[in-house]
């Protein structure tokens, strides 16, 4: 089962790319497989001016992950990127940066912007309908992945005695010329480790499910991950997010719900409903998300996770797995759509 965890910190605070390294370390020293840092651009509509600040300050994942990848060695550190009001050419360039520096444990959750408060802050008040939206996001994951291909794997040559730094012949002109883009390429910063980052898309609604059938992983309420299956391509894994809190109860106490329902019990409680549901296959693990991750991902993991390294619900990271697509049983190294 792969077991991950948001680590954004909660509307209600200030947000510090210490508490997402703090949080992440944490993560790694449970055995989970993977951290997340949402985006969000604006706070809820019912929010107070106030919150409306703070949440508008928030953290840049790509860059935050950055900060938190040599602090960490094993865990994969998926980064939410907005695609909507935004080129791909800077994307794919901060999503190549983040998997070297973090070894090949770089990920990002696909994310469409769809209100016009968003649209605001990019100074687009043009309207555009949802489907207009998502098809320039899939044309956009689509000019990332070229621009990552167009530089082949040992295309440095760092040759210092011929003074030759480049193969010429292993970097390729992207030349896309879409209804949304127009890239030349090539891109500037070597292929990632990975091939390409681990891709993740959220499933809100049936508007995501085109997406979610390019992406390697697919986050979402039970309901709607599992309902997702049918149309994910093979390997695919499918991670259901489930709230979990712990305050105000007692050691050893959990709360956790997938969807309406609340559940209450001890750590071989909790244990028990997360193997019960590694049984039946439907999800393939699941997000945890707390309301004070600070706080509670700590009592997590003294609590809990020895109880689900008993039951090898958590395993510590192989020696043989290399990168974040390995952890989670993909190929090592996303082919290379440019290399015939």
């Amino acid at each position: 089962m792969f077991l991950g965890v948001e680590i954004g910190a909660p509307e209600s605070s200030r947000p510090a790319a210490s508490d997402c390294a703090r949080a992440a370390k944490l993560a790694e020293q449970g055995s989970l497989v993977f951290v997340t840092l949402d985006e969000a651009l604006t706070s809820r509509a019912d929010s107070s001016p106030a919150r409306q600040r703070l949440a508008q300050s928030r953290l840049n994942p790509v860059a935050a992950l950055a900060h938190v990848a040599p602090q960490t060695t094993s865990i994969g550190l998926v980064a939410t990127a907005t695609v909507t009001h935004v080129e791909p050419f800077h994307v794919s360039k901060a999503l190549a940066t983040l998997d070297h520096v973090s070894a090949g444990r770089a990920g990002w959750c696909v994310r469409v912007s769809t209100s016009a408060e968003e649209a605001e802050l990019f100074g687009d008040r043009s309207p555009r309908d949802l489907p207009a939206l998502y098809e320039e996001a899939a044309e956009f994951v689509e000019v990332v992945s070229l621009l990552w291909d167009s530089w082949e794997d040992g295309a440095e040559i760092r040759d210092a005695a011929t003074g030759r730094f480049l193969d010429r012949s292993k970097i390729h002109a992207v030349d896309h010329h879409g209804t949304y883009f127009r890239v030349k390429g090539p891109g500037i910063v070597p292929r990632p480790p990975q091939g390409h980052p681990v891709m993740a898309v959220r499933i809100t609604s049936d508007d995501d499910l085109p997406l979610a059938a390019r992406a390697d992983v697919v986050f979402g309420g039970l309901e709607q991950v599992v309902g997702a299956r049918p149309g994910l391509r093979g390997g695919t894994r499918t991670i259901a997010d489930l709230f979990v809190n712990c305050r105000g109860l007692p050691a050893g106490q959990w709360e956790w719900r997938v969807g309406s329902a609340v559940e209450t019990g001890g750590v071989r409680d909790f244990a028990g409903f997360l193997q019960a549901h590694a049984q039946t296959g439907l999800v393939d693990g699941f997000r945890l998300v707390f309301a004070e991750v600070t706080t509670e991902l700590a009592r997590f993991v003294d609590e809990a996770v020895p109880e689900l390294r008993a039951r090898r619900l958590v395993l510590p990271w192989g020696e043989d797995c290399r990168s974040f697509r390995e952890r989670l049983g993909l190929p090592h190294k996303a082919p290379n759509s440019m290399v015939p």
